[in-house]
């Protein structure tokens, strides 16, 4: 019973210090809506800002308009002179972050811990997440955010 409370009790600590984080939606409505970005530690709604060498939990919330028994993710960051995949997740296994299979209409939630690596330059970044099918079916969304150290 006290480990159900302080699974929750976290839980609900998490939701407290993340924010809502504005991006752009760039799917395919009629396929997949992203509904809710939420980055922790993130605490400024309109500039994120994030540690380098820091974890930080990447949870978004998506509608398919399809169903599937399985779904692929991938993260890419880039700036001016920069472009590259998040090494530890090019084409990952999607099932890892969020219940399969999905269900069309169903809004679900993924949810993923993202190391930043201290060896990317302090800066301003966008990257573009997204989550796919075997057929094609895909949508994504971008977000801007800034590493310190």
């Amino acid at each position: 019973m006290a480990a159900k409370f302080l699974l929750i009790f976290f839980a609900l600590f998490g939701f407290a210090f993340s924010e809502v984080i504005p991006f752009i939606d760039r799917g395919d409505y009629s396929v997949c809506e992203i509904n809710k970005l939420r980055i922790t530690p993130c605490k400024n709604q309109t500039h994120c800002t994030l540690k380098k060498g820091s974890t930080v939990r990447i949870s978004f919330d998506f509608t398919p308009k399809f169903s599937s028994d399985s779904i692929m993710t991938g993260l890419l960051w880039y700036n001016e002179g920069f472009k590259n995949s998040y090494s530890e997740l090019p084409n990952a296994d999607g099932c890892l972050y969020t219940p399969c299979p999905l269900e069309a209409d169903k809004k679900q939630t993924l949810n993923y811990d993202l190391q930043i690596a201290n060896r990317l330059p302090d800066g301003e970044y966008n990257f573009k997440w997204k989550i796919w099918t075997h057929t094609d079916e895909e949508c994504y969304f971008e977000t801007t955010i800034e590493l310190e150290r």
